[in-house]
């Protein structure tokens, strides 16, 4: 994995009322109860960022809806902690941006483990809670749904996740956290993911509220006083033999979480990390695997199907007039290109490439150009793979 430098933060942001409240209160809704363990921050992760390599993107800035994000004189994206409203728009924008908390990964954990009970996931913002309400266990709160990219929205639907949004997007327009940035930016990603998957995002006009065991009891209307109590006995006899345990254990969905995700790792046969290499200057190659990326070839790898729709923008070397320089690859950030170990060639793995257009700029040579596929181009790089293991 790549490291994570931590190069700016976020410990509060102003709220609509002007208080100054701390990160926490941004953090995502678990199970029907918000975590309130420790301060949550946004990062910035160098390794993941091309502007920080090289190029002159811009997407964080542009897309950030207060202009809180710019950048040092090496490239690198900062924070300004007093503009910054943590919405997440630049975590769904960018791979360089990530949460001290909660990452993507914990996220579409918990999404995963809400799926085996059995149960919908219903996603909505902060914007939609109203005092008083209490999330009933199956519901994420996120600061605001742009925090989701469509890869992320992908990988759900390629899963056949039953996920739903319940949010009004009359409150996005005046939305003091992230604005009509928000609603563009969300609706995008959930339009492109229905579109690559071939699947549907359910709506819904209210957020599922906590249900307790004495509710029937003590709001009794609509219900037959007989059936509630039948009801809260049943639920008290299943609590004292430990079926209700036996259901909710998140033990046992974790464990099923992490043994699927190992075997998916494993099916997709990446080689992130460091490997010994004799033609490499420091005698070792990296690979890094990007989170979006990554989402894409583990949501082609659930479903097959979708890798012909999914467009991306990859480099390609003209062999003819390559003479093996490998400017290319000190130039690349993910690794996609590296000194073949058995005799120090370019070699190139697809899989790995984010068409961050480096490569192109830096060969002397002009045998590189960036080319628009689709998401087969990493299927085939990947029976490529399995082929030689």
């Amino acid at each position: 994995m790549a490291d994570a430098r931590p190069l700016a933060n976020k410990e509060g942001f102003e709220t609509d009322d002007g208080c100054e409240r701390d990160a926490e209160s941004a953090s995502v809704q678990v199970d029907g109860a918000e975590e309130r363990l420790r301060p949550q921050h946004i990062v910035v992760l160098r390794d993941f960022c091309t502007r920080a390599h090289g190029t002159d993107c811009e997407r964080c800035a542009l897309a950030c809806p207060h202009g809180a994000v710019s950048y040092t004189d090496e490239g690198v994206p900062v924070l300004d902690t007093e503009a910054c409203t943590y919405c997440g728009i630049c975590l769904g924008i960018c791979d360089a941006f990530s949460s001290t908390r909660v990452t993507m990964n914990d996220l579409h954990a918990r999404i995963r483990r809400i799926a085996l009970r059995g149960e919908d996931v219903v996603l909505t913002c902060k914007e939609n809670l109203f005092p008083g309400l209490e999330p009933a266990a199956n519901v994420v709160v996120l600061p605001c749904l742009a925090a989701l990219a469509p890869e992320f929205w992908t990988l759900v639907l390629s899963e056949n996740i039953p996920a739903k949004i319940a949010a009004d997007l009359a409150y996005c327009t005046d939305c003091p956290r992230a604005g009509d940035m928000g609603e563009l930016l969300y609706s995008h990603a959930i339009e492109t993911a229905e579109q690559w998957s071939g699947r549907s995002i359910g709506w819904i006009e209210e957020i599922p509220e906590k249900e307790s065991l004495v509710k029937d009891l003590t709001d009794p209307t609509g219900v037959d006083r007989r059936s509630a109590f039948t009801n809260i006995v049943g639920d008290v006899g299943d609590i004292a033999s430990g079926k209700r345990r036996l259901r909710n254990s998140e033990v046992l969905q974790e464990f099923y979480e992490r043994r699927e995700r190992s075997r998916a790792l494993t099916r997709l046969n990446l080689g992130n990390g460091t490997e010994f290499n004799d033609f490499a200057p420091d005698g070792r190659t990296k690979k890094t695997m990007w989170p979006k990326q990554q989402m894409t070839l583990e949501a082609i790898e659930r479903d097959p199907s979708i890798a012909g729709k999914v467009p991306v923008v990859v480099s390609q070397t003209d062999c003819s007039r390559c003479t093996n320089a490998l400017d290319c690859v000190a130039a690349c950030p993910t690794g996609a290109r590296y000194p073949n170990p058995a005799d120090g060639t370019l070699a190139y793995d697809v899989r790995y490439c984010i068409g961050c257009g480096l490569c192109v700029g830096t060969c002397a040579q002009q045998a590189v150009d960036l080319i628009e596929a689709t998401a087969e181009i990493f299927r085939e790089q990947d029976g490529n793979e399995k082929e030689q293991s």
